[in-house]
């Protein structure tokens, strides 16, 4: 499956970009890719870390009645991480720096995360 094609292409099209992961329902990293030299296991955590607060946000939007969570970011000081949701529990994490576009950000990564949907 085209997955690693996909997220490299995904960090092309933002400049900003540091890593993204795709990542199954249980938390466990299916594919990444990083513009930072070593091993990939901040990325991998990163995504891991993302299921918690998946599964909080998505008891927020159900007791409230908002629908089916779709996509979130975290903002910090130095980074911001995306999350867009797919079918069947995985979702799709990317890490850029604040310093970017996130209008950019959230686009190429609506277009990467339908192109990973219509592969799993």
């Amino acid at each position: 499956m085209p997955f690693h094609y996909i997220l490299t292409n995904l960090l092309v099209d933002v400049p900003d970009a540091l890593g993204a992961v795709f990542v199954d329902s249980d938390g466990e990293a299916v594919e990444w890719v990083s513009n930072r030299d070593g091993p990939p296991f901040e990325l991998r955590v990163e995504g891991a870390c993302q299921a918690a607060t998946l599964r909080q946000l998505g008891r927020v939007t159900a007791a409230t009645g908002a629908g089916d969570l779709q996509s979130y970011a975290l903002v910090g000081s130095q980074l911001t991480t995306l999350t867009q949701i797919l079918p069947h529990g995985y979702y799709v994490v990317l890490v850029v720096r604040r310093s970017g576009s996130l209008g950019l950000a959230r686009f190429h990564l609506r277009r990467a995360a339908a192109a990973i949907a219509g592969e799993i």
